[in-house]
């Protein structure tokens, strides 16, 4: 078993891990001291390698580099434990070291260069449970690292259901084929994500395989039906599993995410995958085996090793042959990232293209990375991994099994927190507290004039190198701004309002598809399933467009207000369903509504904690929203990347900004002081796309702001 090779073949003082001299003292009895140490690094084939990093383990201040000739010379101050040991690396080849106390001769350390091509026949490797340490896997010596990628959302990233139901176009709104029918759905045989087995499950005939492959979508069998006619099987998968399943193993790219069978679908983006990432091609599209350029070994192995070891780490002084490290910097910088956190992409819809003179690179569906590249915590050089990776304070080795007398090329050497970083990907919902709970400062000012409350609230991007929110676009920032008094809750009467992307249970429009006089309205022919207790809010369009801040193509002032596409609605009143009739619905209040008038059917907003509620439709109310809306070739917002063709708005927040939202409130007659509350939340998921698919929806309350007037 590999963990017997580790625990016995590999500790060793006395060589070099690979081609090397015979230490010239008694390791055991020699004196520990400082002295010079020289000598030569060679490939395999006894040539010299020049630029190669040298080293005494563990500290990275004795660094040097090798001269044309492999030679090196650089001074060796023992730390007094352990088996002290230079090492030796390169990019592309395997380090490999010297333990001794005191070498009498010059030393030559023999470093592995990493052969191509890639190797297709390579299985990806099970990082194992995060608590074992006696099993032939990742675990065994880096149990912490393990347990901290579990708790992670890129050990999901294949299993996700929401990624899963979006590709093959289900909902588990419903359960049977009785209600999927009604619900308008097809109740039909498909795939059993992660299995090869077959199941019946209702298709909105709307998802990635079935939008993408229209014979299939066409037909009487679902798109993702392991038995489906091959005539007729999808060829186009959207590019989901490049980046959501990288350990299918095989050819890499363009994989159909059904692939993802086992560990592939059980542990996402896993140790394996990340660490077998060679480098990044920025000028490559995102994804693994594209931008991420992958190299998995293809040297056949020794010992109890299929294959010649090799694990890519921003380390350079990894040397266990069991690990064949070999150092890739970019590990340790944002760049990274970008393998998948950037994406630009043509249209994925057969027929349909993006305007080419708006977006000649493909339409920026995921931006993070340039977000960050663009804004102030690139200019500090501060890299995504410092948050999201956080320094192991309580760590002192990447190896677990590592004491202070048996740090070696082995068991590893000790390191700075920052080098020994933890593997939880830390989320936006992730740590105590949250990280997106200090991303964004919400204050408030107010004035009182004409009895007229004036509102303005200032939101600052405080916390994050990007902008907020950022990554998937279905995701979305809601301002809640509510107004009382001893007269109770006062009305919006002015400013800004929370438009579509705070969802609705319905959406009209007065004189043609919804009537109110006085406290009556009527919906028309495809009247929603109206209910006493809901609410409606009525805004009016005014013409003006915002000449927000912006991220990318909308910052600044690069489109006109217009081009930006947010426009102006003004509140014009809400009013509870007190009555639903057999033509008319009965309004707790008269609403002084004009033709052209928008309507929301929504839901009220309770005055307590929103924290962790079930998202609301609360389109309407006083308030903003911040998201890119990315609308598709008929025009629908918030659509799934996939089906996206144009950006319609993108107001999201940017790294180190501000912005200003104003808001009015009308104070009646003999209304005395009151408060003022600021709610500040994030919706990971639309309503719009939640409801007919049956999924959670919540959204959490990261800032708040109160002011008396």
């Amino acid at each position: 078993m590999m963990w017997l090779y580790l625990m016995v073949g590999c500790i060793s003082s006395t060589k070099d891990t690979a081609v090397s001299h015979q230490p010239a003292v008694d390791t055991q009895q020699e004196e520990l001291s400082a002295f010079e140490v020289t000598g030569t690094v060679i490939d395999t084939e006894g040539v010299p390698v020049s630029q190669a990093v040298v080293q005494v383990g563990g500290q990275e201040s004795t660094r040097t580099y090798t001269d044309e000739n492999g030679w090196f010379s650089l001074w060796f101050e023992d730390n007094g434990f352990g088996h002290p040991a230079i090492v030796a690396s390169k990019e592309g080849y395997r380090a490999r070291g010297y333990e001794f106390f005191k070498p009498d001769t010059p030393i030559t350390i023999t470093i592995l260069p990493i052969a191509d091509p890639d190797n297709t026949e390579y299985e990806f490797q099970d990082p194992g449970d995060g608590f074992d340490a006696m099993e032939e896997n990742c675990s065994h010596c880096h149990t912490d690292f393990v347990h901290d990628f579990l708790t992670s959302a890129h050990a999901e990233a294949t299993n996700n259901p929401l990624l899963q139901d979006l590709y093959a176009g289900v909902t588990k709104k419903y359960s049977t084929a009785e209600d999927c029918e009604e619900g308008g759905g097809t109740w039909n045989m498909g795939l059993e994500p992660g299995t090869v087995n077959r199941i019946q499950k209702c298709y909105l005939n709307e998802g990635v395989l079935s939008d993408l492959n229209p014979n299939c979508a066409q037909a009487q069998e679902a798109c993702d039906d392991p038995d489906i006619s091959a005539d007729i099987a999808p060829e186009f998968f959207g590019g989901c599993a490049d980046c959501h399943a990288p350990g299918i193993d095989g050819t890499l790219g363009d994989r159909n995410l059904h692939d993802a069978t086992g560990l592939a679908y059980e542990l996402g983006v896993h140790c394996d995958t990340c660490h077998k990432v060679r480098d990044v091609d920025m000028s490559q599209p995102a994804g693994y085996g594209k931008r991420l350029v992958v190299h998995r070994p293809s040297e056949p192995g020794r010992n109890t090793f299929l294959w010649e070891p090799v694990f890519y780490g921003p380390l350079e002084d990894v040397a266990n042959i069991a690990m064949g490290g070999s150092p890739q910097p970019k590990f340790n910088e944002a760049v990274f990232c970008s393998g998948c956190h950037e994406q630009k992409q043509q249209a994925l819809i057969q027929d349909q293209i993006l305007d080419a003179q708006e977006w000649p690179q493909g339409l920026p569906v995921h931006s993070t990375y340039s977000e960050w590249k663009d804004g102030p915590y690139n200019q500090d050089k501060t890299q995504c991994q410092w948050c999201h990776m956080p320094a192991s304070m309580d760590r002192a080795n990447a190896v677990d099994i590592a004491t202070v007398e048996n740090q070696s090329i082995t068991f590893g050497f000790p390191r700075e927190p920052e080098d020994i970083r933890q593997h939880i990907f830390r989320g936006p919902l992730q740590g105590e507290p949250r990280l997106i709970d200090t991303a964004v400062h919400v204050s408030l000012v107010s004035e009182n004039h004409d009895n007229t409350l004036s509102v303005t609230v200032s939101l600052s991007n405080i916390g994050c190198g990007h902008a907020i929110p950022t990554g998937e676009p279905m995701r979305s920032l809601l301002l809640v701004v509510e107004a009382t008094g001893s007269c109770g809750s006062l009305n919006p009467s002015g400013g800004m309002t929370i438009p579509d992307t705070g969802g609705f249970i319905a959406q009209g429009v007065i004189g043609t598809t919804v009537d109110i006089v006085g406290t009556k309205l009527s919906w028309s022919s495809q009247q929603p399933v109206l209910e006493e207790g809901q609410v409606i809010r009525v805004v009016r369009p005014t013409g003006m467009y915002e000449q927000y801040e912006g991220i990318d193509s909308f910052q600044g002032e690069q489109r006109t207000p217009e081009e930006k596409g947010i426009e102006t609605m003004f509140p014009i009143g809400h009013a509870q369903i007190l009555d639903v009739l057999e033509e008319d619905i009965l309004l707790s209040t008269a609403l002084d509504v004009q033709q052209g008038d928008i309507v929301y059917l929504g839901e009220s907003v309770p005055t307590e904690s929103l924290e962790g509620h079930d998202s609301l439709p609360i389109a309407g109310h006083a308030g903003y929203a911040f998201s890119k809306v990315l609308v598709d070739a008929q025009g629908n917002r918030h659509v799934p990347h996939y089906r996206a063709v144009d950006i319609a708005s993108d107001n999201r927040i940017a790294p180190g900004s501000n912005v200003r939202t104003q808001h009015e409130f009308s104070i009646p007659q003999g209304c005395t002081s009151g408060q003022i509350t600021a709610r500040l939340l994030y919706r990971p998921v639309p309503i719009s796309l939640a409801k007919p698919r049956g999924w959670e929806a919540l959204d959490y309350v990261i800032a708040t702001s109160q002011s008396s007037w």
